[in-house]
């Protein structure tokens, strides 16, 4: 696996996380070194994407400066080139725009409100947790869903190996996650929001990603910005065929199998 700081574009295959993100990380595989400002402008602007990827500041004297509400304000996305966390973030902007910008709508609101020198809310602390670690469970089979809440991880990946590999699908969001893929280990955990939906399973196996981008913005503005309850955690390299050697005593590791 490529070193975290250096550009290679051969690791988009080389993940079976990654490969989620095949039809904008295509746009870039043309690259021999790290897209600069004006790369990620032109793509965003291809993509018919209205935010505008620019320099990150290097001072920030005002709160309309930071890094949210300059999104919310000014359409802004502070991207640092060479970097493969900010790399990650903007391919999950052209391939969820509703919901990243939902979420960027809640970050600014919650902030705007907090009084200075108080913690952040809950909800806040949720939309970090979804925006860098989150996942989205899709499935038509409630079993699955409930072996989820459950922890029941042997029933799931073990005893349902066929069911889970034909009937569910995770789709990656956090962009967290993906830059940990380029160096995966035990322990890697998303937190996922879980849906049963036949159409939008179908949609999902045909790369199509404009419903769900659309539903999950509708939980986060009605559903979880009004009662921010825990998402659920889910050991995501137990997934089938996300890492190598996925034995029995593989999953009989209760330090990451809880």
């Amino acid at each position: 696996m490529a070193s975290n700081d250096k550009w290679d574009v051969s690791l988009f295959n080389d993940s079976q996380i990654i490969k989620q993100l095949r039809t904008y990380t295509d746009l870039f595989k043309h690259l021999s070194d790290w897209p600069d400002i004006s790369v990620y402008a032109d793509i965003f602007k291809k993509c018919q994407n209205k935010i505008i990827p620019v320099a990150q500041s290097t001072v920030i004297d005002k709160f309309e400066d930071q890094y949210e509400p300059r999104v919310y304000l000014k359409g802004e996305l502070q991207t640092r080139t060479q970097n493969w966390h900010d790399f990650f973030n903007a391919i999950i902007w052209l391939k969820f725009p509703k919901t990243k910008k939902m979420l960027n709508t809640l970050h600014f609101t919650q902030a705007k409100q907090r009084k200075k020198g108080s913690n952040r809310s809950t909800l806040e602390n949720r939309i970090t947790q979804f925006d860098e670690c989150g996942a989205i469970i899709i499935t038509n089979n409630k079993k699955l869903l409930d072996l989820i809440k459950n922890h029941q991880w042997k029933e799931l990946f073990i005893k349902n190996k066929k069911e889970f590999e034909e009937n569910i699908k995770c789709v990656i969001f956090g962009h967290a996650i993906f830059e940990k893929s380029l160096n995966p280990y035990i322990g890697m955990t998303c937190h996922c929001l879980l849906l049963e939906s036949h159409e939008l399973l179908e949609d999902i196996k045909n790369e199509d990603f404009s419903n769900i981008d659309e539903k999950i913005m509708d939980i986060w503005k009605n559903k979880i910005s009004k009662s921010p309850l825990k998402l659920n955690a889910l050991p995501v390299l137990g997934i089938p065929g996300y890492w190598p050697e996925q034995n029995a005593s593989f999953y009989e590791n209760t330090e990451y199998f809880r």
